[in-house]
């Protein structure tokens, strides 16, 4: 259980680091532990939307407590497979059409691609942001899995195996096919390794 001077100090963290608490130490910060990070991010997750909040367990049981913990997001780096997973607070009325997913976890790898690559995806999904100068490729959602499926798809397109729009109509049938009780590889786990330019 997080001692009270442990969540004060958490919680002062929180307004003098504009909305941020860390795991790394700076000179003028301390280390929070891996139990008061976990209590500091469950009580601000509280309070969030339910998709932003069931977001956050998920990715707790998964992969332990945030290394960073702000009042409107917890980011993790280095877990599993990802370079960083950040979940974001969002309201039910920020998703734009109804039963859209508010893409509050967001996944990144490293990804090497070249500008005119970024492009030719970009007919592929609106929720893929890519960056060839970080040589990152994020992929945002509700869920991990399909997280893992917009990546593993957008790494069939950067290597030839199919079009972006060959891989817009994967993405839909394999979610199909899972809501019907069938799974796919490309739900479970990223299927490729680091790819440079």
């Amino acid at each position: 259980m997080i001692l009270r001077a442990e969540f004060a100090l958490a919680a002062a963290l929180l307004g003098a680091s504009a909305g941020c608490a860390s795991a790394a130490k700076t000179a003028a910060t301390p280390v929070l532990s891996a139990a008061s990070r976990r209590e500091l991010a469950e009580r601000v997750s509280a309070a969030w939307s339910e998709p932003s909040r069931l977001a956050a367990r998920r990715v707790m049981a998964l992969y332990g407590p945030p290394d960073e913990v702000g009042a409107g997001r917890l980011t993790w780096r280095g877990n599993g497979p990802w370079k960083r997973t950040v979940v974001r607070n969002r309201p039910r009325s920020y998703a734009g059409d109804r039963g859209e997913d508010l893409g509050v976890l967001e996944q990144t790898v490293d990804y090497g691609l070249t500008p005119e690559e970024a492009v030719g995806l970009a007919p592929f999904s609106r929720r893929l942001r890519l960056d060839p100068g970080r040589m990152e490729m994020t992929s945002r959602s509700d869920r991990e899995e399909t997280n893992f499926l917009r990546l593993n798809l957008a790494d069939d397109v950067l290597r030839g195996r199919m079009t972006a729009w060959e891989a817009k109509d994967s993405f839909e049938r394999v979610l199909r096919l899972e809501s019907s009780g069938k799974t796919s590889r490309y739900l479970l786990e990223l299927s490729f390794g680091p790819k440079t330019p």
